[in-house]
């Protein structure tokens, strides 16, 4: 049976509706996101959310599956700081707070588009702290959702299928600079050949060593014995000719952001230099105050954050020799969508085929 509507002018108060005919096959989606009919006969079609709850931001994106290939529809970020609310080694009532708030905010969101299914998961925010099993019990209370806490090594992993999704891996370095931790992994012929998390990531650096709001000469210093004490103590051979690295994370984007300002960057560009970095750090560590404030004015949200993630990226950078640094479109939320729901959907079809 195969029917075809086209509707190009309809208007509507909710985003989706999806209806699913089981039995005959056919699946009927109205899509007003792009204000249009589909109907499909066979195939697989998904509109799914996932929640990131990380140390320093919190994310709601939102994909569509439909023919193999994933879309984001929507993307919703939200500035929560959890790692500078770590206090004796546990979450406080203010970070609680903030994160119930956040989630019930993206399960309103989730709510007025008629997605009923998402996931929600936690990096650092979580892992790193002692109250873990407390934190887990308040956020259920409070917003009725359970997160699934990531390890490190797993977080890793999921950043390495999100971003072979869209780029073409051969040989490199992949980092992820987060909020409380830092995710490594090494891979030769597109396949991972190591991967580790590190628990220091931009926010709880900057915070531990940081006085005041501007980091010192001084200060960055003591950031950069930080992390290369902890690079040291991964033990790994260090091979210093991986030219490539790909990056993703909130530094690091910021990181392009502010290179296509300083050095004239194309808009369009993806990338950046290691010079670029070195760049930046010479303006945060000037005595000229036009210096650093030409750098903190073009991404002021990340003034709490953004020293402590350019110690680390160019600490990495220097240890494996890259020279050039690619910003991944996609990352551990498309991981997750893709090893979680699509792979795991996918065994479930196969085996009922059996």
């Amino acid at each position: 049976m195969m029917i075809l509507f086209i509707f190009t002018q309809l208007f509507f108060n909710v985003n989706f509706f999806t209806l699913f005919l089981h039995k005959i096959n056919i699946k009927i989606t109205l899509e007003v996101y792009n204000i249009h009919w589909e109907i499909i006969e066979g195939g697989v079609y998904m509109v799914y959310g996932i929640i990131d709850l990380g140390s320093n931001t919190i994310r709601l994106s939102i994909f569509k599956y439909e023919d193999g290939k994933i879309r984001l529809l929507q993307n919703k970020k939200a500035i929560a700081g959890l790692a500078a609310c770590v206090e004796g080694g546990g979450l406080t009532e203010i970070g609680i707070s903030k994160a119930c708030f956040v989630l019930n905010r993206y399960k309103d969101i989730l709510k007025a588009q008629n997605i009923e299914n998402y996931s929600v998961f936690a990096t650092a925010s979580l892992r790193n702290i002692n109250n873990r099993e407390i934190v887990l019990n308040e956020i259920k209370e409070r917003t009725g959702i359970v997160p699934e806490v990531l390890f490190g090594d797993e977080e890793a992993r999921l950043d390495f299928i999100g971003v072979k999704n869209s780029c073409e891996l051969s040989r490199g370095v992949l980092i992820d600079i987060g909020g409380g931790s830092t995710e490594l992994v090494l891979f030769e012929n597109g396949e991972i050949k190591r991967l580790t998390s590190i628990p220091i990531g931009a926010l709880n650096l900057q915070n531990k060593s940081v006085k005041g709001i501007i980091a010192t000469d001084r200060e960055l210093k003591k950031m950069k014995k930080i992390i290369n004490n902890a690079l040291d103590e991964l033990q790994w051979n260090f091979e210093s000719n991986y030219e490539t690295m790909y990056a993703i994370g909130g530094s690091s984007r910021a990181t392009l952001e502010i290179s296509k300002e300083l050095f004239k960057i194309p808009a369009e560009e993806r990338s950046f230099n290691r010079a670029n970095v070195k760049e930046i750090l010479n303006r945060l560590k000037s005595a000229d105050v036009k210096d650093y404030k030409a750098v903190y004015k073009i991404k002021p949200e990340r003034i709490f954050s953004l020293s402590g993630g350019l110690v680390i990226l160019n600490e990495v950078i220097k240890r494996f020799g890259c020279e050039v640094i690619n910003i991944s479109k996609d990352g551990i939320r498309e991981g997750y969508f893709i090893d979680r729901i699509i792979d795991q959907m996918s065994d479930k079809e196969e085996n009922n085929e059996k």
